[in-house]
């Protein structure tokens, strides 16, 4: 008989979650500061929880909460249909098969919900480890799951920068809510032929927007066209910065992202946070690294064939 009885979440386990995490947290080297997978509060259990497609708890012989597992998807601009799953199971219950199951449970709704839909396009299954779980990396990889790229959490020491003078032609001010779609144009742009990536809605960025403090949020234009951003939230985090392709390799990013850093700086703000692709398809982790950022933690994501 298993040593763990799974049942589906309930929103009042979300604060289970969370003091699961924060008890743990020491152990499991959680990085307080993480952009990428910051540590759950309440809240985010709950959101993560109550928006997955599958969401279960693990719980003891004693009915307390030692894990939980999940399952979300989506369809990448290529067509490729993902289906993630996570999970979380606390020290003390590991290596008594609890990772396994929740993965091959997740595994399972994966492949009645693809049936269901009847995907037609590349289906597969995904799995997250970081540098840092080593347990959850061996259970991905036995499971046939392949490493296929990384995202890494860089940082910059928060000292004072030089800012770089902007291109001819082009001017900054602070974002508003009706950039949305330029900003979607500029994004599909950008992103336009590479793999691992969801355009966003113009919706999704007009709420980006509204929930953004807009006077961190800065827009290059020239003229009336939108050809780059740089956008900031308090932490200090640098959430995103694009740049048109017609515009790439002039200095407008080397410029947008030192004047930002440059303003954090007189407002003694601290560290500062970002993180790109570890692979660097486009050049950015190597821009960020040349500018003193430097990398703090590897997020690799896996994937294998649903059919696999």
């Amino acid at each position: 008989m298993p040593d763990h009885v799974l049942r589906p979440f309930r929103p009042d386990d979300a604060s289970a979650i969370h003091f699961l995490h924060a008890e743990h947290a020491a152990a499991d080297l959680v990085d307080a500061r993480a952009t990428i997978e910051p540590p759950l509060d309440p809240d985010g259990a709950r959101d993560r929880m109550a928006t997955a497609e599958w969401a279960v708890v693990a719980l003891d012989a004693a009915g307390s909460v030692v894990g939980w597992g999940s399952l979300r998807s989506w369809t990448e601009d290529d067509g490729t249909r993902v289906y993630l799953a996570g999970g979380y199971v606390a020290p003390p219950a590991r290596r008594r098969g609890l990772g396994g199951r929740l993965l091959r449970e997740s595994e399972a709704v994966a492949a009645r919900l693809a049936a269901d839909r009847a995907e037609d396009g590349a289906v597969v299954l995904g799995g997250n480890a970081s540098t840092v779980q080593d347990d959850r990396a061996a259970l991905l990889e036995r499971g046939g799951y392949r490493h296929v790229f990384s995202l890494v959490e860089m940082e910059h020491h928060g000292s004072p920068v030089r800012a770089r003078p902007l291109p001819d032609g082009v001017t900054v001010r602070a974002a508003v809510v009706a950039d949305a779609r330029p900003l979607h144009a500029l994004t599909a742009r950008v992103w336009a032929g590479r793999q691992f990536f969801e355009l966003p809605t113009e919706e999704q960025l007009r709420d980006w927007l509204r929930r953004s403090e807009l006077a961190l949020f800065k827009v290059a234009t020239v003229g009336d066209r939108l050809v780059g951003f740089v956008a900031v939230r308090r932490g200090p985090e640098i959430e995103d910065v694009q740049v048109d392709p017609g515009f790439q390799r002039r200095g407008l990013a080397t410029a947008l992202i030192t004047q930002t850093l440059a303003g954090l700086a007189e407002r003694e703000a601290g560290p500062v946070r970002l993180h790109t692709e570890g692979h660097d398809p486009a050049g950015a982790r190597s821009l960020y690294e040349r500018l003193g950022f430097q990398v703090v933690r590897e997020y690799r994501r896996y994937r294998r064939p649903l059919s696999g």
